[in-house]
């Protein structure tokens, strides 16, 4: 460990533990056993990801790649955290997986989302983004929006279990039997291929990486499509953030200073853009994890 990044370390738990102590919370926060401590120790990371494009996920040669990991990297590499360890896991498996200690980080795309803040803590968004459906080419069944679907008693859509549209589609009102979870995205494309479901739905950057990987000419991707709208009929969105234990506040505040350097700058949409992500999939500053958890 140089000089150096000693002593940027400790500029940085110093003023994190400034701030908590002008809360009222005891320096035992940084005792050398928190995630924080270890990892700018360490230099080293765990994260958990589901392999999903444009999220995060290991490429042929090894590495890890995706949207959220690289907005890890930039996030810690200044401060000398510069191996990124990726586990594997299944969406629905990645809360249990930060619980059980596998790795310290989701760094997946998972949407801020109330029912997860009981499990978890969410840093503010990284990134925001609506949703799409796919069909069958020429769209049989004449789908344009989730309320065609509560509409049409005869149609079935998929999507993916332990996702935020699983909550987005029984807030709506699809009817659960007419709901085909499926372990990924990919598994619901091949459901939709198979004819199990009429629709899959999933984030549009999601489902249009998915369909140029697939580059299936008879499926596509349905235009246009109405998003949800909110009671002031303004377009919903989700919200992504990183989670982390609901133990490690020292870790979601450091993390949470670096995602609003990284907005501020204008870095975080170069980090983004080579992923099909652009400027409408960047958070508002004013849009906080304490908030949506609270919606």
């Amino acid at each position: 460990m140089t000089n150096a990044f000693r002593l940027n370390r400790r500029v940085v738990l110093a003023g994190l533990g400034a701030g908590l102590l002008a809360a009222g919370t005891t320096s035992n926060a940084f005792a050398a056993d928190t995630t924080l401590d270890r990892v700018l120790n360490s230099g080293s990371v765990r994260i958990g990801i589901a392999n999903e494009r444009p999220y995060g996920y290991v490429e042929t040669d090894g590495s890890v790649s995706g949207a959220i990991p690289d907005i890890v990297r930039a996030a810690l590499a200044p401060h000398g955290v510069t191996d990124i360890k990726a586990e594997v896991v299944e969406f629905n498996a990645l809360i249990p997986g930060l619980n059980a200690d596998r790795f310290d980080i989701i760094a997946a795309g998972m949407y801020i989302l109330p029912a997860r803040c009981q499990a978890i803590a969410f840093t503010n968004p990284v990134t925001r983004a609506g949703n799409g459906i796919a069909a069958l080419v020429g769209n049989p069944k004449g789908v344009h929006s989730v309320a065609d679907v509560v509409a049409k008693s005869d149609i079935i859509i998929g999507t993916q279990t332990g996702s935020s549209q699983v909550e987005i589609l029984i807030n709506a009102g699809v009817p659960q039997n007419r709901t085909v979870l499926f372990a990924s995205a990919s598994e619901a494309l091949a459901g939709l291929r198979a004819g199990r479901v009429d629709v899959i739905y999933f984030p549009g950057l999601e489902l249009g990486a998915l369909l140029a990987t697939a580059n299936d000419p008879s499926i596509e991707r349905v235009t246009p499509f109405e998003q949800i709208l909110k009671d002031d009929g303004t377009p919903q969105y989700g919200y992504a953030g990183f989670g982390v234990r609901q133990s490690d506040d020292t870790l979601r505040e450091f993390l949470d200073k670096e995602i609003a350097r990284l907005l501020e700058s204008n870095e975080m949409l170069g980090i983004i853009s080579k992923y099909g992500y652009g400027p409408d999939e960047l958070p508002s500053a004013d849009i906080i994890a304490n908030d949506l958890c609270a919606a």
